[in-house]
Formats: C-alpha cells, sequence, structure tokens
C-alpha cells in the first residue's frame, strides 16, 4: 500500500474488510469478468476514500454494530469509483495504471468497458441496503462527478481556463466523492447533522488537494515511479492548475499555448511542455494551493469532538498534500 496508507490510520482491522468485501464483490459467475474486474479492483491504489469513510464513521462515536452499514458504502464508493477510472483510462489513452497495464489495453476496450458496467452494478447492489438518503447522498455526488467531467470536456484544449473554473471541475469530478465517503461515514456513524456537514467540507477540500496534488504529479513525475501514465493532462488538452500558473510565469506562454492547444500532440512536444512547466513557478504555486485546501480541511473539523480518529484524519489530510504517488 503507498505512501499515504502506508499508516493505516488505526483502522487496518476496518480497511482489511473493505478490502476482503471488495473482493469478493468482483466475483462472477463469467471467469473473464471476474478476472478483469479484479485487476481493476487490485489496481485500484489509495483506498483514501474507505478510509475517509470509515476515520468519519468513527469520528462521530460509530460503534461496531453499525460498522456493517459504514463498510458496504464504502465498498459501493469505491467499485464506482474503480468504475469510473476504467472509462478515465481509455479516454486518457492510458497504458498503466498503479504500475500494472490498464484494462482495456491487456483485455480490450469492449470487455473492459463490460468490467465497468459491471463494476457499476455491483457497487449499486451493495448500495441498495442504505439507508435512503446515504443513497441520495452517493447518487447527488456522481452526478456531480459528471457534471464535472463535461465540464472539463468544454475546455478541452482551451489555454484560457479561468483558476475558478478549474476548481469547480475538480470540485465535481473528484472532490464529490471524497465529500461523499466523508458524509457516509459520519451519516452511518449517527453524527448530527452538523457533523456530517463539516465532514462533509472536509472531504470536498481533501479531494480537491489530491486532485491539485495529483496533477503536479503527472508534470513532475516519472512513469516507472507513479506506477501509472504521466503527461496524460496534455496530452489530452486538460489544462490544470500548474498549467494555468505556467502561463502566468515567464515561460514562453504562445509555444506553450500552442501546444496546449494543439489537438494531436507528438510525445516530443508533450515533453517540451512538461518541461516548461517544471521550470516555472506553476509547480511550486500548485503546492501551496493544495496545501491552503489541506489546511482549510483541517480547520473544517477541528469543532468536532477530540478523539484519536478526530487526529488520524488530520494527519491524513496533511499526507496528502506530501504525496509522491
Amino acid at each position: 500500500m503507498n505512501d499515504i496508507l502506508a499508516n493505516d490510520f488505526g483502522i487496518a482491522r476496518e480497511l482489511s474488510v473493505v478490502e476482503d468485501t471488495l473482493r469478493r464483490s468482483v466475483r462472477s459467475e463469467s471467469p473473464l469478468l471476474t478476472e478483469i474486474a479484479m485487476h481493476v479492483i487490485e489496481a485500484g491504489g489509495k483506498r483514501i476514500r474507505p478510509a475517509i469513510c470509515i476515520l468519519a464513521f468513527r469520528a462521530v462515536g460509530g460503534r461496531d454494530e453499525k460498522l456493517r452499514a459504514a463498510i458496504d458504502a464504502a465498498v459501493a464508493v469505491e467499485l464506482i469509483h474503480s468504475a469510473t477510472l476504467i472509462h478515465d483510462d481509455i479516454t486518457d489513452e492510458g497504458e498503466t495504471r498503479r504500475g500494472r497495464v490498464t484494462a482495456y489495453r491487456k483485455y480490450g476496450v469492449h470487455n473492459a468497458l463490460v468490467a465497468g458496467d459491471f463494476l457499476f452494478v455491483q457497487g449499486f447492489k451493495y448500495g441498495q441496503f442504505l439507508h435512503p438518503d446515504s443513497i441520495r447522498i452517493a447518487a447527488e455526488a456522481y452526478e456531480r462527478l459528471a457534471e464535472g467531467e463535461m465540464l472539463q470536456e468544454q475546455w478541452k484544449n482551451s489555454v484560457s481556463v479561468p483558476e475558478e473554473e478549474y476548481l469547480k471541475i475538480i470540485s465535481g469530478k473528484t472532490a464529490s466523492v471524497f465529500s461523499a465517503s466523508a458524509q457516509l461515514g459520519a451519516f452511518h456513524g449517527g453524527g448530527t447533522d452538523d457533523e456530517i456537514f463539516m465532514l462533509g467540507e472536509y472531504g470536498t477540500n481533501i479531494g480537491i488537494a489530491f486532485q491539485i496534488v495529483d496533477d503536479v504529479l503527472d508534470i513532475i513525475s516519472d512513469e516507472h515511479e507513479i506506477g501509472k501514465s504521466v503527461g496524460n493532462d496534455l496530452k489530452e488538452g486538460n489544462m490544470t492548475l500548474p498549467l494555468i500558473y505556467a502561463m502566468q510565469d515567464g515561460v514562453d506562454r504562445e509555444l506553450l499555448a500552442q501546444i496546449i492547444s494543439r489537438k494531436n500532440k507528438p510525445p516530443e512536444l508533450i515533453r517540451s511542455a512538461m518541461e516548461m512547466v517544471r521550470k516555472s513557478s506553476g509547480v511550486r504555486r500548485s503546492i501551496e494551493r493544495a496545501q491552503y485546501f489541506v489546511r482549510k480541511a483541517k480547520e473544517d473539523i477541528e469543532p468536532l469532538r477530540q478523539s484519536v480518529y478526530k487526529e488520524q484524519l488530520m494527519r491524513l489530510a496533511d499526507s496528502v498534500a506530501t504525496r509522491k504517488y
């Protein structure tokens, strides 16, 4: 498990149950479908959304007799998230994820899409046993995710994306699911309306910070180090925060704009643009912005009752801004 959850934040037992449930959930009468779904699940990475869900559950005083519902909620979110990763990899033409060949590369686009549909269905299957309010929380999150994806598509290959619009995009496509994870944990832990709200805000700000760092890593990392393709945002024409800040810096704005706005970019142009962004202040300013949202997340839950789980939520927030992959 990677740097974020190398320390289990005091919930190793709960996360182990989440992992076991995830693996059971993708078993199918079709061996190939099971294999593809397991391939995706095993490349799932940090399990940060389930961790936030369980920590939120515990932070509001959730007891073991209610834990099953929180675990099912975490599993439902993770299954649906895994399905979206299949679609993302196909759209981005990604070749690797977490050091594994992407599902569509290994099994073909058709089989990967079927597996994605299967993961969606399995996620909703776990969701059907939850309280209607928790189903609404999850549904609204994935509604915002879809809206964020569409908004990003509208700005594709544009170099004039305002920072506010970028934040709106990632608030939908990434942060909404983090927020839902925290709210679901708090809801099933018996949290008050205020506690559910503040943990939802925590999740939103953690999700924004997480995505900003992800966009930075897409620029500065080595593909073998992080286990997935890099330069995808440039290749796809997605204007991320490091690119927005680089365009405000002393780089050759005209050349960078030409590369970003070009629809078919050869690898040498992508590498050239990445180098320009690395030499600008775009990376440093983006990390500082991520740290700002981490601080906001920690402030969001400051009113929570004092507990070891509140402390672990604080630690998890700090780890998001410092992660290396």
